[in-house]
């Protein structure tokens, strides 16, 4: 059989992570702060798939591993597609609910973890992308459950 004549195509990077909230009522989400290239990012939990694993698996055990938060996912949040270098990256989020705090354990990977508003949340990530997948998922908890608009305008 003879060689493909295509260039060969780059391995798209496939990662899953959380937009974990606190309570039901969504009043605090958990960001971590990693160190990357001597600059502070700020951002939502999120890591590769393992060989294997299924998106929702990796979603919940990267939260675990980078929050120290057992979490149940509820649905699903959004994606984002972005490049690292040559190759392309797919993160797939999920709507989480924090069902256990096992403590937050700094990592090579996660300097901080905190639990913030979800407007204070909108000002400390980093990527534009990551703020909007948390602005459509409160909209979507908005359209479901009208009461949760009173938390999130209070800036807090």
């Amino acid at each position: 059989m003879p060689a493909d004549p295509r260039p060969e195509r780059p391995r798209i990077i496939q990662a899953a992570g959380g937009i974990v909230w606190r309570t039901p009522e969504r009043q605090q989400l958990a960001v971590i702060y990693r160190d990357r290239y001597e600059l502070d990012e700020c951002c939502l939990p999120k890591g590769k798939l393992d060989p294997g694993e299924d998106w929702e698996r990796a979603a919940v055990r990267e939260v675990l591993e980078e929050t120290g938060c057992e979490a149940a996912i509820e649905g699903f949040a959004g994606l984002l597609t972005y490049y690292v270098g040559e190759r392309p990256k797919v993160v797939l989020y999920f709507e989480m609910l924090a069902v256990e705090d096992r403590g937050f354990q700094p990592s090579r990977e996660v300097r901080e973890m905190r639990w913030l508003s979800p407007q204070a949340a909108l000002g400390e990530l980093a990527h534009e992308a990551e703020r909007g997948v948390v602005l459509r998922s409160l909209a979507a908890a908005r359209a479901r459950h009208p009461m949760v608009e009173h938390h999130t305008d209070r800036g807090d």
